[in-house]
């Protein structure tokens, strides 16, 4: 299969390396330094699938020439660009899937959520799962409108854990450990909660913390500090809900 992938960034490149031992893989970037261009495509070359992988606000000025692929199917992994959108760039018969992918596609342990237009049919569905199964889980969405809620969960997620292991690094700096102790400590217990979390899949998340909370004991106190009113759970709920509110926005 000859995959045709629009864009070198983060995302793109993670999704490239998942891909490139399996299948035929051509990139090309705008703007990235070094990457071919569109113009610079062999005359005869006609991939099976396009990847769009380049940031939202330059499709409208990138999109247009793709139009000659209009017979493939196309991926989007541009965020909050509607599929309306991408058939005024490329034509209303474009068989068009949504993902939303996140960053650690790179470890081949990424979340990705999809949707297909209704011009895709099962092949096409068929070969998307199997893109995505070489990169992690996926599920397919019930509506576009969901996209904004999983890009607040999992398209943006990664960033909300990064910055949880920098809050813990500092506050064992805080608390006397030196930095390297701090954030060597902070990051093997990230991984491997997040692998009991995987290999423990019967466990639900509330128990597994019971687990680990004696009462009377060190984490009860810790949280009691993170479950009071002002709570952590406060904040996520408010912080998913301005990352959804700003993909909506985004979409318009």
């Amino acid at each position: 299969m000859r995959i045709l992938m629009i864009g070198h960034g983060a995302m793109g490149s993670a999704l490239a390396k998942g891909w490139a031992s399996a299948y035929e893989l051509t990139v090309v970037d705008p703007f990235k330094e070094g990457c071919a261009k569109f113009e610079y495509l062999p005359p005869d070359y006609y991939p099976d699938v396009v990847v769009i992988a380049v940031k939202p606000q330059a499709l409208e000025e990138i999109m247009p020439p793709y139009a000659k692929f209009k017979h493939c199917l196309f991926i989007s992994i541009a965020a909050g660009v509607l599929t309306k959108r991408f058939k005024k760039w490329l034509g209303d018969d474009i068989r068009l899937a949504r993902v939303m992918p996140n960053l650690p596609v790179v470890v081949k342990e990424g979340a990705c959520a999809y949707l297909l237009n209704e011009n895709c049919t099962k092949a096409d569905e068929e070969v998307v799962e199997a893109l995505l199964k070489k990169v992690g889980i996926f599920e397919k969405l019930k509506n576009e409108k969901l996209f904004d809620v999983v890009t607040a969960l999992s398209g943006s997620g990664p960033a909300y854990v990064y910055y949880l292991c920098e809050c813990l690094e500092i506050a064992g700096k805080e608390l006397g450990l030196t930095e390297d102790f701090a954030r060597k400590f902070a990051r093997q217990t990230i991984i491997g909660t997040a692998v009991t979390l995987k290999e423990l899949p019967e466990e639900d998340a509330p128990t597994l913390r019971a687990n680990v909370t004696s009462k009377g004991g060190t984490t009860e106190a810790a949280l009691e500090v993170l479950m009071n009113k002002s709570s952590l759970q406060t904040l996520f709920s408010k912080a998913l809900r301005a990352a959804c509110e700003r993909s909506e926005e985004l979409a318009k």
